[in-house]
């Protein structure tokens, strides 16, 4: 298809995209600034990849969303596509996949209609890279040399998932990328177009995927490719343990749930059913080993492991239960509590390694009429599991596909198929015959809870910031895109649901895997009243079901900092350099004065980042963290008891990430936190404290 230049727009006014969106993505461009250049020592650089524990040999991780504009085109004669923010950019392991979404908003005067050449709309590969209908390497069909990862087509990235999208309507386009093998920057540019007709406005979209190199210590774990069997059949795993000696503990985690960023999930609830954790990754009894080393064992825990000289452990891992999804872990359990341990953001302070999933499903069913709750789904193969674990159901292009009494197409089935949802069926077990697949309750995409509360998170000692707490039902599928908009309102009324209209979008945000809850900050808002409401659309339906949250009050003046601020570091420096004098090494004392009492979990963990690229992480218990006891001068300020953190260094930092030159130089910026908060639990606010360089002298 010819590329044909955009017509000039003419731009209606939307509701006004307030600060927090322009925050976002300045933040999503900072972020993009860390992961392909070298990281200098000013506050700009705290925005910066999440560590990587040794104990985990790569970490995949995703990126901040870019926000929509404030304003887009509108009324356009003909065909017309205005971008409308996007998730995340990756940073991926090799051979790692992930999944992306874009927003188009069709500013067109003509629908967008599905299966009708000449009327649907499309992704296609774009220029610089990899070029107008050129294949890519990070995606395709899995011809003209482009891996498959679920597209169109080998130049089409994606096609609009719903049936018709309307002018002023919003099209979630999705998709697969995949790593390449080798480590480096790879850019992926997508232009819409209605294939048959003309290719849509071009800005310039792209994805940037950052492929990391795979470091060797720790525990490597192979196979690590999925796979799917039968229950009752084994599957093999080696891990390799490298630079480590004593033992391993052996267990699983539910693969559905582990997140790609490399933490674990840790979802206990207080009684109330807020999330609270223990610290300790949650470990699934799904499946069991079958043999360690050639020996019978039969348990889904296997206590200490001796390392063999070679390094080598084989196992085989077996389950009776259908809908089991696991992964199999090995890991030093260095305080003998037969638990993997976590840090405030769920990650791991022990060293681990991680297998490739292993899905056991139950025999196929019989040809019958059926009516189950879902169970299992694994979309890569077209299949799911009855919520009981008994029966295998598969399916294909050729069977019907319902949503109550609309007809889907096999995309759309997929989309909208999820663990939970109900399914009548009418089911042929000949691979050849036609089955009916009708679901009848959609649980993929419920309504979310939404709280508001207010306080200050941007150092300017007033509380006149909104958070806003978004929280998914677990049965929700991943990477729903949430729309968050806002409105003022005049007074308190009965709800903000029956408060009135005005509401404008604020940002979007999406929920990291293996998580239930995610935070969105709307910062530097006027005195007055304040609702939020929080939208999932159907990718079929193009509907959106939206949650309000509570009314939210910005006092008049805003509130002066009060004790639930996040507390901040005042000063930050190192006191004793006693190894080399331009790097962090054993001997070396940091100190940093907050400006509230503090508290230290075990295995908290700061990170920092030094002029020549380097991020190392300093935990606490490898090396020594003391809150002081009385009260203690730092450059001439005496602080009261709890005020002064002091880390006196046992072994040079952890790298994360290796810069030009070796170890962590002086000076470095505190990129990241975790485990290190006030005595009410409120996180220490790195990026907003007025200190986060550590240098000697400061």
């Amino acid at each position: 298809m010819e590329a044909t230049g955009a017509p000039v727009a003419r731009c209606v006014s939307m509701e006004r995209v307030r600060v927090a969106v322009r925050l976002l993505t300045a933040f999503a461009v900072v972020a993009l600034v860390a992961a392909t250049a070298p990281a200098g020592p000013s506050r700009a650089a705290q925005v910066a990849p999440s560590g990587t524990s040794r104990a985990q040999a790569c970490v995949s991780s995703v990126g901040p969303g870019i926000a929509p504009p404030g304003t887009v085109p509108s009324g356009l004669p003909g065909f017309h596509a205005s971008w409308y923010g996007q998730s995340g950019y990756p940073t991926l392991c090799p051979g790692d996949k992930s999944t992306a979404v874009v927003a188009y908003y069709n500013s067109g005067t003509r629908g967008w209609v599905s299966g009708r050449l000449g009327e649907m709309a499309f992704l296609g590969t774009w220029t610089p890279l990899p070029g107008q209908d050129q294949p890519s390497s990070l995606g395709g069909d899995g011809t003209n040399g482009s891996p498959a990862t679920g597209w169109p087509r080998y130049n089409r990235v994606a096609a609009q998932p719903a049936d018709y999208v309307g002018p002023n309507q919003v099209s979630w386009f999705q998709f697969t990328i995949q790593a390449p093998q080798q480590p480096g920057t790879y850019r992926l540019y997508i232009r819409p177009l209605v294939e048959g007709a003309n290719w849509m406005e071009d800005f310039g979209v792209f994805w940037q995927v950052t492929v990391r190199a795979v470091d060797l210590t720790g525990v490597l774990v192979s196979p690590t490719t999925a796979l799917t069997q039968a229950i009752n059949t084994t599957r093999s795993y080696t891990a390799q343990a490298n630079g480590i000696t004593g033992c391993l503990d052996l267990a699983f985690v539910d693969a559905a749930t582990y997140p790609v960023n490399g933490s674990f999930r840790d979802a206990e609830t207080d009684a109330s059913g807020k999330v609270v954790g223990d610290d300790k990754a949650d470990l699934s009894t799904a499946a069991t080993f079958a043999t360690v080393g050639g020996i019978q064992k039969g348990t889904s825990y296997v206590d200490c492991v001796v390392i063999p000289p070679s390094g080598t452990i084989d196992v085989t891992v077996t389950s009776t239960n259908g809908n089991a999804n696991v992964r199999p872990i090995f890991f030093q359990d260095t305080n003998n509590n037969n638990a993997l341990d976590l840090n405030a953001t769920n990650f791991p302070t022990e060293i681990v390694g991680v297998g490739a999933p292993v899905r056991f499903i139950p025999p196929p069913a019989t040809s019958s009429s059926y009516t189950i709750a879902v169970g299992a789904v694994n979309l890569d193969e077209h299949y799911f599991v009855d919520s009981g674990g008994t029966k295998t159901f598969r399916y294909d292009g050729n069977d019907v596909f319902m949503l109550g009494n609309m007809t889907l197409s096999l995309a759309q089935f997929e989309q909208l198929l999820s663990t939970g949802d109900g399914i009548t069926m009418t089911y042929s077990a000949d691979p050849t015959g036609m089955s009916s697949f009708t679901i009848t309750n959609d649980v993929g995409r419920a309504a979310v809870t939404v709280v508001g509360n207010v306080d200050d998170y941007d150092n300017e000692n007033v509380q006149d910031d909104i958070q806003i707490t978004i929280t998914e039902p677990p049965t929700n599928v991943d990477d729903i895109v949430y729309q968050v908009w806002g409105t003022s309102v005049t007074a308190i009324g009965p709800s903000c649901e029956s408060s009135g209209g005005g509401y404008a979008p604020r940002g979007t945000v999406q929920i990291p895997r293996g998580q239930d809850t995610v935070a969105f900050l709307d910062r530097q808002i006027s005195s007055g009243f304040y609702c939020y409401r929080v939208g999932v659309t159907n990718p079929v339906t193009n509907a959106t079901l939206w949650a309000y949250g509570n009314f939210i009050t910005v006092e008049t003046p805003p509130t002066p900092v009060g004790p639930n601020a996040d507390p901040r570091s005042i000063d930050a420096r190192v006191t004793t350099v006693a190894g080399l004098a331009n790097t962090f090494d054993a001997g070396d004392v940091i100190k940093i004065a907050f400006s509230k009492d503090m508290k230290i979990a075990p295995g908290a963990r700061i990170q920092g980042v030094d002029a020549d690229g380097t991020f190392a992480d300093i935990v606490c218990g490898t090396n020594a963290c003391t809150l002081n006891t009385a009260t203690e001068a730092l450059a001439g300020t005496p602080y009261p008891p709890n005020r002064v953190l002091t880390i006196v260094l046992k072994a040079s930092p952890t790298i994360v990430q290796a810069g030009t030159n070796p170890g962590l130089q002086l000076p470095a910026t505190i990129s990241e936190a975790a485990g290190i908060s006030d005595l009410a639990g409120n996180p220490w606010d790195v990026l907003a404290s007025p200190d986060g360089v550590l240098g000697a002298p400061d």
